[in-house]
Protein backbone atom coordinates (compact mmCIF):
# COMPACT_ATOMS: atom_id res chain seq x y z
CA UNK A 1 0.00 0.00 0.00
CA UNK A 2 2.91 2.60 1.18
CA UNK A 3 4.53 1.49 -2.66
CA UNK A 4 1.69 2.59 -4.20
CA UNK A 5 1.36 6.05 -2.26
CA UNK A 6 5.25 6.50 -2.99
CA UNK A 7 4.37 5.49 -6.77
CA UNK A 8 0.91 8.36 -6.77
CA UNK A 9 3.28 10.46 -4.81
CA UNK A 10 6.22 9.78 -7.18
CA UNK A 11 3.91 10.43 -10.46
CA UNK A 12 2.70 13.90 -9.16
CA UNK A 13 5.97 15.25 -8.67
CA UNK A 14 6.69 13.72 -12.48
CA UNK A 15 3.85 14.95 -13.69
CA UNK A 16 4.40 18.76 -11.86
CA UNK A 17 7.53 18.69 -13.21
CA UNK A 18 6.28 17.97 -16.58
CA UNK A 19 3.73 20.78 -16.38
CA UNK A 20 6.00 23.36 -15.19
CA UNK A 21 8.65 22.02 -18.11
CA UNK A 22 5.78 22.45 -20.48
CA UNK A 23 5.10 26.28 -19.44
CA UNK A 24 8.44 27.04 -19.34
CA UNK A 25 9.13 25.79 -22.48
CA UNK A 26 5.31 27.73 -23.42
CA UNK A 27 6.46 30.76 -21.89
CA UNK A 28 10.43 30.83 -23.81
CA UNK A 29 7.93 30.26 -27.17
CA UNK A 30 5.92 33.16 -26.48
CA UNK A 31 9.12 35.43 -25.73
CA UNK A 32 10.19 34.20 -28.68
CA UNK A 33 7.27 34.86 -30.68
CA UNK A 34 6.86 38.30 -29.13
CA UNK A 35 10.78 38.69 -30.26
CA UNK A 36 9.46 38.30 -34.13
CA UNK A 37 6.86 40.30 -33.13
CA UNK A 38 8.40 43.37 -32.02
CA UNK A 39 11.31 42.65 -34.37
CA UNK A 40 8.62 42.60 -37.20
CA UNK A 41 7.11 45.60 -35.89
CA UNK A 42 10.33 47.22 -35.07
CA UNK A 43 10.97 46.91 -38.84
CA UNK A 44 7.72 47.78 -40.06
CA UNK A 45 7.73 51.17 -38.41
CA UNK A 46 11.43 52.30 -39.93
CA UNK A 47 9.95 50.93 -43.24
CA UNK A 48 7.01 53.14 -42.36
CA UNK A 49 9.19 56.58 -41.23
CA UNK A 50 11.73 55.67 -44.09
CA UNK A 51 8.83 56.29 -46.68
CA UNK A 52 7.39 58.99 -44.65
CA UNK A 53 10.80 60.80 -44.60
CA UNK A 54 11.19 60.46 -48.14
CA UNK A 55 7.99 61.68 -48.95
CA UNK A 56 8.28 64.75 -46.18
CA UNK A 57 11.99 65.44 -48.05
CA UNK A 58 10.31 65.07 -52.02
CA UNK A 59 7.73 67.49 -50.64
CA UNK A 60 9.49 70.39 -48.97
CA UNK A 61 11.65 69.97 -52.15
CA UNK A 62 8.80 69.99 -54.14
CA UNK A 63 6.27 72.40 -52.87
CA UNK A 64 8.72 74.49 -50.08
CA UNK A 65 12.21 74.96 -52.07
CA UNK A 66 12.56 76.74 -55.64
CA UNK A 67 11.79 75.30 -58.69
CA UNK A 68 15.22 75.05 -60.01
CA UNK A 69 13.74 75.05 -63.94
CA UNK A 70 11.74 78.03 -62.93
CA UNK A 71 14.46 79.70 -61.04
CA UNK A 72 17.27 79.08 -63.71
CA UNK A 73 15.20 81.48 -65.73
CA UNK A 74 13.29 84.00 -63.82
CA UNK A 75 10.38 85.30 -64.66
CA UNK A 76 8.94 88.12 -62.47
CA UNK A 77 5.41 88.28 -61.23
CA UNK A 78 4.08 91.55 -59.92
CA UNK A 79 1.39 90.81 -56.95
CA UNK A 80 0.00 93.61 -54.72
CA UNK A 81 -1.44 92.17 -51.49
CA UNK A 82 -4.54 93.96 -50.41
CA UNK A 83 -4.57 95.47 -46.96
CA UNK A 84 -7.04 92.99 -44.71
CA UNK A 85 -6.43 89.86 -47.47
CA UNK A 86 -6.45 86.47 -45.36
CA UNK A 87 -3.28 84.26 -45.25
CA UNK A 88 -5.21 81.34 -47.40
CA UNK A 89 -6.33 84.10 -49.87
CA UNK A 90 -2.71 85.35 -50.34
CA UNK A 91 -1.15 81.68 -50.65
CA UNK A 92 -4.32 81.19 -53.40
CA UNK A 93 -3.41 84.51 -55.59
CA UNK A 94 0.66 82.99 -55.24
CA UNK A 95 -0.29 79.84 -56.43
CA UNK A 96 -3.01 81.15 -59.41
CA UNK A 97 0.55 83.33 -60.50
CA UNK A 98 2.88 80.25 -60.17
CA UNK A 99 5.22 81.45 -57.72
CA UNK A 100 4.61 78.41 -55.48
CA UNK A 101 3.19 74.79 -56.69
CA UNK A 102 0.68 74.40 -53.88
CA UNK A 103 -0.90 77.37 -51.97
CA UNK A 104 -2.01 74.68 -49.19
CA UNK A 105 2.07 74.24 -48.77
CA UNK A 106 2.55 78.17 -48.42
CA UNK A 107 -0.23 78.36 -46.09
CA UNK A 108 0.52 76.18 -43.41
CA UNK A 109 4.16 77.33 -43.67
CA UNK A 110 2.93 80.52 -43.41
CA UNK A 111 1.36 79.46 -39.96
CA UNK A 112 4.33 76.88 -39.05
CA UNK A 113 6.05 80.50 -39.32
CA UNK A 114 4.01 82.17 -37.18
CA UNK A 115 3.81 85.45 -39.76
CA UNK A 116 0.36 85.48 -40.38
CA UNK A 117 -0.22 88.59 -38.79
CA UNK A 118 3.20 90.42 -39.71
CA UNK A 119 2.35 90.28 -43.31
CA UNK A 120 2.42 93.13 -45.08
CA UNK A 121 -0.18 94.66 -47.91
CA UNK A 122 2.00 96.31 -50.51
CA UNK A 123 3.34 95.50 -53.82
CA UNK A 124 5.29 92.68 -54.67
CA UNK A 125 8.00 91.20 -56.98
CA UNK A 126 8.06 87.53 -56.46
CA UNK A 127 9.64 85.21 -58.87
CA UNK A 128 7.77 82.72 -60.72
CA UNK A 129 8.29 79.02 -58.68
CA UNK A 130 10.36 80.83 -56.04
CA UNK A 131 8.43 78.22 -53.59
CA UNK A 132 6.45 78.81 -50.72
CA UNK A 133 9.64 79.58 -48.02
CA UNK A 134 11.09 82.45 -50.07
CA UNK A 135 7.76 83.56 -51.07
CA UNK A 136 6.69 83.47 -47.42
CA UNK A 137 10.10 86.18 -46.78
CA UNK A 138 9.13 88.04 -49.29
CA UNK A 139 5.93 88.90 -47.86
CA UNK A 140 7.40 90.48 -44.92
CA UNK A 141 9.24 93.28 -46.60
CA UNK A 142 6.16 94.65 -49.01
CA UNK A 143 7.11 97.77 -51.37
CA UNK A 144 4.54 100.49 -50.17
CA UNK A 145 2.36 101.51 -52.88
CA UNK A 146 1.62 105.55 -52.74
CA UNK A 147 -0.75 106.86 -54.64
CA UNK A 148 -0.38 110.84 -56.22
CA UNK A 149 -3.07 113.25 -55.30
CA UNK A 150 -3.04 116.75 -56.62
CA UNK A 151 -5.28 119.11 -54.63
CA UNK A 152 -5.52 122.58 -56.46
CA UNK A 153 -6.19 125.78 -55.14
CA UNK A 154 -9.80 127.17 -54.28
CA UNK A 155 -11.20 123.80 -53.50
CA UNK A 156 -14.24 123.65 -50.26
CA UNK A 157 -13.75 121.07 -47.96
CA UNK A 158 -16.34 119.00 -49.19
CA UNK A 159 -14.61 119.57 -52.90
CA UNK A 160 -11.31 118.51 -51.52
CA UNK A 161 -12.99 115.42 -49.66
CA UNK A 162 -14.44 114.37 -53.24
CA UNK A 163 -10.92 114.65 -55.04
CA UNK A 164 -8.88 112.79 -52.17
CA UNK A 165 -11.44 110.15 -52.05
CA UNK A 166 -11.49 109.21 -55.83
CA UNK A 167 -7.49 108.95 -55.90
CA UNK A 168 -7.14 107.02 -52.48
CA UNK A 169 -10.45 105.27 -52.38
CA UNK A 170 -11.10 106.50 -48.95
CA UNK A 171 -14.45 107.37 -46.68
CA UNK A 172 -15.25 111.03 -47.83
CA UNK A 173 -17.79 111.53 -45.06
CA UNK A 174 -15.01 110.59 -42.72
CA UNK A 175 -12.81 113.13 -44.18
CA UNK A 176 -15.63 116.13 -43.92
CA UNK A 177 -16.55 114.74 -40.58
CA UNK A 178 -12.51 115.34 -39.91
CA UNK A 179 -12.74 118.66 -40.91
CA UNK A 180 -15.60 119.35 -38.45
CA UNK A 181 -14.07 117.87 -35.29
CA UNK A 182 -13.75 120.92 -32.98
CA UNK A 183 -11.48 118.24 -30.79
CA UNK A 184 -9.43 117.34 -33.61
CA UNK A 185 -9.04 120.76 -34.71
CA UNK A 186 -7.35 121.53 -31.65
CA UNK A 187 -5.09 118.88 -31.28
CA UNK A 188 -4.29 119.59 -34.76
CA UNK A 189 -2.73 123.10 -33.22
CA UNK A 190 -5.50 124.98 -35.48
CA UNK A 191 -7.03 127.92 -34.31
CA UNK A 192 -10.48 127.68 -36.02
CA UNK A 193 -13.81 126.65 -36.39
CA UNK A 194 -13.44 123.98 -39.54
CA UNK A 195 -10.57 123.29 -41.41
CA UNK A 196 -11.99 125.39 -44.48
CA UNK A 197 -8.87 127.13 -45.88
CA UNK A 198 -6.12 124.78 -43.57
CA UNK A 199 -6.41 122.04 -46.11
CA UNK A 200 -2.92 123.06 -48.11
CA UNK A 201 -3.38 122.74 -52.10
CA UNK A 202 -0.29 120.59 -53.45
CA UNK A 203 0.60 117.27 -54.69
CA UNK A 204 0.77 114.64 -52.13
CA UNK A 205 2.06 111.10 -52.41
CA UNK A 206 0.03 109.00 -49.91
CA UNK A 207 0.95 105.09 -48.68
CA UNK A 208 -1.80 102.78 -50.32
CA UNK A 209 -3.49 102.15 -46.64
CA UNK A 210 -4.11 105.79 -45.98
CA UNK A 211 -7.06 106.70 -44.20
CA UNK A 212 -8.80 109.88 -43.93
CA UNK A 213 -6.99 111.19 -40.77
CA UNK A 214 -3.48 110.70 -42.58
CA UNK A 215 -4.83 113.03 -45.29
CA UNK A 216 -5.92 115.23 -43.02
CA UNK A 217 -3.28 115.87 -41.28
CA UNK A 218 -0.79 115.50 -44.24
CA UNK A 219 -2.71 118.92 -45.58
CA UNK A 220 -2.43 120.83 -42.44
CA UNK A 221 1.35 120.45 -41.70
CA UNK A 222 1.94 121.20 -45.32
CA UNK A 223 -0.20 124.66 -44.57
CA UNK A 224 1.24 125.26 -41.58
CA UNK A 225 4.95 124.44 -43.09
CA UNK A 226 4.10 126.91 -46.23
CA UNK A 227 3.20 130.05 -43.69
CA UNK A 228 6.28 129.48 -41.77
CA UNK A 229 7.81 131.93 -43.95
CA UNK A 230 5.31 133.90 -45.30
CA UNK A 231 6.03 137.70 -45.19
CA UNK A 232 4.13 140.17 -43.39
CA UNK A 233 3.22 143.80 -44.53
CA UNK A 234 3.51 145.45 -40.57
CA UNK A 235 0.81 147.38 -40.76
CA UNK A 236 -1.27 143.48 -41.54
CA UNK A 237 0.56 142.06 -38.92
CA UNK A 238 -0.47 144.19 -36.05
CA UNK A 239 -4.53 144.10 -37.37
CA UNK A 240 -4.50 140.92 -38.89
CA UNK A 241 -4.11 137.30 -37.34
CA UNK A 242 -3.00 134.27 -39.46
CA UNK A 243 -7.02 133.40 -39.73
CA UNK A 244 -8.47 136.35 -40.97
CA UNK A 245 -5.44 136.59 -43.19
CA UNK A 246 -6.62 132.96 -44.52
CA UNK A 247 -10.29 133.97 -44.88
CA UNK A 248 -9.39 137.15 -47.01
CA UNK A 249 -6.59 135.09 -49.05
CA UNK A 250 -9.24 132.42 -49.82
CA UNK A 251 -11.45 135.48 -51.34
CA UNK A 252 -8.50 136.85 -53.19
CA UNK A 253 -8.05 132.72 -54.75
CA UNK A 254 -11.49 132.78 -56.03
CA UNK A 255 -11.06 136.44 -57.65
CA UNK A 256 -7.77 136.64 -58.70
CA UNK A 257 -7.34 134.29 -62.00
CA UNK A 258 -3.95 135.68 -62.95
CA UNK A 259 -1.65 135.45 -60.54
CA UNK A 260 0.38 138.66 -60.68
CA UNK A 261 -3.09 140.28 -60.00
CA UNK A 262 -3.31 138.61 -56.64
CA UNK A 263 -1.48 141.77 -54.70
CA UNK A 264 -3.37 144.12 -56.13
CA UNK A 265 -6.49 142.53 -55.55
CA UNK A 266 -6.14 141.71 -52.25
CA UNK A 267 -4.49 145.16 -51.65
CA UNK A 268 -8.54 146.88 -53.05
CA UNK A 269 -10.05 144.42 -50.48
CA UNK A 270 -7.64 146.02 -47.73
CA UNK A 271 -8.69 149.51 -48.57
CA UNK A 272 -12.30 148.67 -48.55
CA UNK A 273 -11.90 146.92 -44.89
CA UNK A 274 -9.85 150.28 -43.90
CA UNK A 275 -12.79 152.31 -45.14
CA UNK A 276 -15.46 149.78 -43.55
CA UNK A 277 -16.94 148.89 -46.74
CA UNK A 278 -18.33 145.58 -47.69
CA UNK A 279 -15.92 143.59 -49.18
CA UNK A 280 -18.48 142.93 -52.16
CA UNK A 281 -17.51 139.56 -53.38
CA UNK A 282 -19.61 137.36 -55.01
CA UNK A 283 -17.80 134.20 -54.48
CA UNK A 284 -18.60 134.27 -50.88
CA UNK A 285 -22.70 134.70 -51.65
CA UNK A 286 -21.71 131.47 -54.11
CA UNK A 287 -19.92 130.03 -50.86
CA UNK A 288 -23.19 130.23 -48.91
CA UNK A 289 -25.33 128.58 -51.20
CA UNK A 290 -22.54 126.04 -52.66
CA UNK A 291 -23.21 127.55 -55.96
CA UNK A 292 -19.99 127.80 -58.14
CA UNK A 293 -21.77 128.62 -61.53
CA UNK A 294 -23.82 130.31 -63.01
CA UNK A 295 -25.66 133.72 -62.17
CA UNK A 296 -26.60 134.77 -58.60
CA UNK A 297 -30.13 135.41 -57.91
CA UNK A 298 -31.45 139.20 -56.36
CA UNK A 299 -32.73 136.23 -53.34
CA UNK A 300 -29.29 134.64 -52.93
CA UNK A 301 -27.56 138.16 -53.08
CA UNK A 302 -29.60 139.19 -50.37
CA UNK A 303 -28.76 136.33 -48.18
CA UNK A 304 -28.27 137.59 -44.43
CA UNK A 305 -25.40 134.77 -43.88
CA UNK A 306 -22.91 136.11 -42.23
CA UNK A 307 -20.80 135.15 -44.91
CA UNK A 308 -22.10 137.70 -47.58
CA UNK A 309 -19.88 139.94 -48.15
CA UNK A 310 -22.08 142.40 -50.55
CA UNK A 311 -24.27 143.09 -47.60
CA UNK A 312 -21.76 143.11 -44.68
CA UNK A 313 -18.67 145.38 -44.32
CA UNK A 314 -15.99 143.03 -42.70
CA UNK A 315 -14.23 139.91 -43.42
CA UNK A 316 -16.85 136.44 -43.36
CA UNK A 317 -16.24 134.33 -40.02
CA UNK A 318 -14.31 132.04 -42.03
CA UNK A 319 -12.16 131.17 -45.37
CA UNK A 320 -14.82 129.81 -48.36
CA UNK A 321 -12.24 127.64 -49.71
CA UNK A 322 -8.41 126.52 -49.46
CA UNK A 323 -6.13 129.49 -50.92
CA UNK A 324 -3.06 128.66 -52.23
CA UNK A 325 0.42 130.33 -51.19
CA UNK A 326 0.58 133.44 -53.63
CA UNK A 327 -2.83 134.39 -52.53
CA UNK A 328 -2.01 134.22 -48.73
CA UNK A 329 1.38 136.09 -49.59
CA UNK A 330 -0.68 138.59 -51.21
CA UNK A 331 -3.22 138.94 -47.65
CA UNK A 332 -0.35 139.29 -45.71
CA UNK A 333 1.72 141.65 -47.96
CA UNK A 334 -0.59 143.57 -50.85
CA UNK A 335 0.56 145.94 -52.96
CA UNK A 336 0.15 149.25 -52.20
CA UNK A 337 -2.38 150.73 -54.00
CA UNK A 338 -5.30 153.17 -53.99
CA UNK A 339 -7.96 151.28 -55.53
CA UNK A 340 -11.03 150.69 -54.51
CA UNK A 341 -12.78 148.54 -57.15
CA UNK A 342 -12.28 146.35 -59.81
CA UNK A 343 -13.91 144.45 -62.54
CA UNK A 344 -13.25 141.34 -64.89
CA UNK A 345 -12.48 142.39 -68.71
CA UNK A 346 -14.55 138.78 -69.67
CA UNK A 347 -12.06 138.34 -73.09
CA UNK A 348 -10.70 135.44 -72.20
CA UNK A 349 -7.29 136.88 -70.42
CA UNK A 350 -8.89 136.37 -66.81
CA UNK A 351 -7.78 139.62 -66.13
CA UNK A 352 -9.50 142.86 -64.30
CA UNK A 353 -9.70 146.55 -64.57
CA UNK A 354 -9.50 148.50 -61.46
CA UNK A 355 -10.79 151.88 -60.72
CA UNK A 356 -9.98 154.21 -57.74
CA UNK A 357 -13.88 155.59 -57.40
CA UNK A 358 -17.31 154.36 -58.16
CA UNK A 359 -18.12 156.82 -61.05
CA UNK A 360 -15.19 155.46 -62.79
CA UNK A 361 -16.23 151.89 -61.86
CA UNK A 362 -19.24 152.14 -63.17
CA UNK A 363 -17.91 154.06 -66.50
CA UNK A 364 -15.66 151.17 -66.83
CA UNK A 365 -18.38 147.77 -66.34
CA UNK A 366 -20.68 149.69 -68.72
CA UNK A 367 -17.91 149.81 -71.17
CA UNK A 368 -17.08 146.36 -70.87
CA UNK A 369 -20.58 144.94 -70.80
CA UNK A 370 -20.58 146.37 -74.29
CA UNK A 371 -17.41 145.38 -75.52
CA UNK A 372 -18.54 141.78 -74.74
CA UNK A 373 -21.80 142.09 -75.94
CA UNK A 374 -20.06 143.69 -79.12
CA UNK A 375 -17.65 140.65 -78.97
CA UNK A 376 -20.33 137.89 -78.50
CA UNK A 377 -22.75 139.38 -81.77
CA UNK A 378 -19.60 139.09 -83.65
CA UNK A 379 -18.74 135.47 -82.67
CA UNK A 380 -22.39 134.97 -83.65
CA UNK A 381 -21.87 136.32 -87.01
CA UNK A 382 -18.66 134.72 -87.67
CA UNK A 383 -20.43 130.87 -86.67
CA UNK A 384 -23.07 131.70 -89.04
Amino acid sequence: MLRYVYKLWFAGIVAILAACGYCLYGFLWAVRAMKKFIIMVITVFLLLALCLAGTAAWSFNHYLMPDKAAVARPVPVQVTIERGMSARIISDTLEARGVVRSAKALYYWIRYAGISDKIQAGRFTFIRGEGAINAAEKLLKADIIERTVFVQEGLTIEQTASKVAQQMGIDSAEFVKLCLDTAFIAALGIKAATLEGYLFPDTYRFPENSNAETAVRRMTARFKEACAGLQWSPQIKNAYDLHKVVTLASIVEKEATLPSERGRIAGVFHNRLRKGWPLGADPTVRYIYRKFNGPLLVSELNSPSPYNTRRFAGLPPGPICSPGLGAIQASAKPDSTADMFFVALWDGSGAHDFSVTNEEHDRKKLKIRKENEERVKNESKAKK
